[in-house]
């Protein structure tokens, strides 16, 4: 008979869940820490479990804190290995906020590839017509139209 053996006696409660600032301020700390010296590039963060347990906070909080470290860059996670602080020359600069209820400034959307906007030209083909423009905008079905499933089949076969 197998027993599970629990690796911690600890249980955090699943409504522990931190607001949006104390995550980024538990995120700030080990910016901190990496910026100080505490934490030098190549050094191995213990996993999200256990940083979690450590700091008495819920598993998805300790998530939440590395998913925003890795987006400011101060941490590489590898499958199977760990998470492991970066040795990025950026090191413990946050990463300026993505801009929530702003309008996008589409002034200075310049195409990256030398034929874009023929290929662009070539996509938005025929939409100048009203019932191609309307089947367009039309809500998708999660089954699709008969057109796109009609082309899936046909590649699956």
């Amino acid at each position: 008979m197998i027993r599970y053996i629990a690796r911690s006696k600890e249980n955090i409660a699943l409504g522990a869940i931190m607001s949006r600032f104390e995550y980024l301020k538990l995120a700030d700390a080990v910016a901190a820490e990496i910026a100080s010296g505490a934490l030098k590039a190549g050094d191995r963060l213990p996993p999200q479990r256990h940083f979690a347990y450590d700091r008495n906070i819920a598993v998805s909080t300790a998530s939440r804190v590395y998913t925003e470290l890795l987006r400011r860059g101060l941490v590489v996670g590898e499958v199977g290995r760990g998470t492991f602080v970066s040795g990025e020359a950026r090191r413990g600069n946050a990463a300026p906020p993505e801009p929530r209820g702003a309008r996008i400034d589409l002034e200075f959307n310049y195409p990256l590839l030398p034929h874009q906007a023929t290929m662009i030209a070539k996509s938005l083909e025929g939409l100048e017509r009203p019932e191609v423009l309307e089947g367009a905008l039309r809500p998708a079905t999660s089954y699709g139209t008969r057109a796109a499933r009609t082309i899936s089949s046909e590649f699956l076969a």
